[in-house]
């Protein structure tokens, strides 16, 4: 399979790009935090899956945006990834106007780590 760097991937779009490296999340408040704060979504977020989706509907149309870690995420939190592809899936189905691309590894590099 090809990968591409992240910000050579960037600079061939000219949308909104949004990564969300989901890698290294361990918790389901770092997953709420880091989304929130990734998306820009508002100080009032409610940091659950019905305030994503409302907050997600508000995003930009022109937004592009790439989701790695994805096998991570199902290893580390398997109600959260079911809930977060689920509206996901959701989205797309009944909007469809962001385009979002899933992926399983994280070739960006960029998940949260954290020191010991």
């Amino acid at each position: 399979m090809l990968y591409i760097s992240w910000h050579s991937f960037k600079r061939q779009h000219s949308t909104n790009m949004i990564l969300l490296d989901l890698s290294g999340i361990i918790d389901t408040e770092t997953f709420h935090e880091y989304i929130s704060k990734k998306l820009d979504f508002p100080g009032y977020y409610g940091q659950n899956f019905d305030a994503f989706w409302d907050c997600f509907l508000d995003l930009n149309e022109d937004s592009h945006i790439r989701v790695e870690g994805l096998i991570e995420l199902k290893k580390n939190l398997p109600q959260t990834y079911e809930k977060f592809t689920q509206c996901i899936n959701d989205y797309n189905k009944e909007y469809g106007k962001i385009r979002i691309d899933l992926i399983g590894e994280s070739p960006s590099g960029e998940g949260i780590s954290f020191e010991d």
